[in-house]
């Protein structure tokens, strides 16, 4: 009970956004709504009305898909002591505005950024007494795709009740999201996860990219999230036989 307290505490306290954040959120989710309503300006020719209806429905599943992941990351990252700060990538929304264009819009890069970790100063003893603890922050990072899996199953659940196309879409974008910010390149939080643990790694990376595609194939949720934890296991143990047993045993 004095956890929670304790964690409701530090929500109230750190749980806002600086102006230079709010800055980099908005450029972010801008530029990857511009992304994926690319092709949607028109179906025969440019339309400007239709193209500025899809342009907010799209800004509307990237703000909520992007709040979602980052909500998992404060909190965990507030959970154990640290203060998350988002940070605009600005070479990944480039590049990703590149691959746009070049494949009209068929190529979806979702890299909004990566966060930097603060110490709480008067929540610091626990977890942690000197310097970041890299583990931590590669569970601080995996909250954020945990947490988008979850926003993917509720939409599913949401989908059985409605045939709202912008339900599947949204779906279909966190996808995406999931997997690419699950990429071992700084800053997203693959390269967290991965020099954090590149055993947590190991397991994570299969089993979220698993259960994630197939829930957009419309296999069961409860059966996409027990094939993928099965992958996961048996990729894990393919790691650490083939890496993490030889390095521990040495050679012989």
């Amino acid at each position: 009970m004095a956890e929670i307290i304790d964690l409701i505490d530090k929500i109230k306290r750190y749980y806002k956004f600086t102006p230079h954040e709010l800055r980099g959120l908005a450029i972010s989710i801008l530029a990857i709504a511009f992304i994926i309503s690319f092709k949607e300006w028109g179906s025969t020719s440019f339309d400007l009305s239709e193209g500025l209806y899809n342009l907010f429905n799209a800004v509307l599943i990237v703000a909520l898909s992007i709040l979602v992941h980052d909500f998992g990351q404060r909190v965990w990252g507030l959970a154990i002591g640290y203060r998350v700060e988002f940070r605009l990538w600005s070479f990944g929304l480039i590049a990703a505005l590149v691959i746009a264009f070049v494949s009209n819009g068929s190529l979806w890069l979702i890299v909004p950024g990566g966060f930097m970790l603060h110490h709480i100063a008067a929540h610091r003893l626990g977890w942690f007494r000197y310097g970041i603890n890299y583990f931590g922050q590669a569970m601080v990072a995996l909250a954020g795709p945990l947490f988008t899996l979850m926003l993917i199953i509720l939409l599913k659940v949401l989908g059985v009740f409605s045939t709202n196309p912008l339900i599947q879409k949204a779906i279909m974008f966190n996808v995406v999201y999931a997997v690419t910010s699950l990429l071992p390149i700084p800053p997203l939080d693959g390269s967290k996860v991965y020099f954090g643990s590149r055993m947590l790694y190991a397991f994570v990376l299969p089993a979220i990219v698993v259960s994630t595609i197939l829930m957009i194939v419309n296999v069961p949720i409860f059966l996409s999230l027990v094939l993928s934890f099965l992958v996961g296991i048996a990729l894990w143990l393919t790691y650490y036989i083939t890496f993490e047993n030889k390095a521990y045993l040495g050679p012989r």
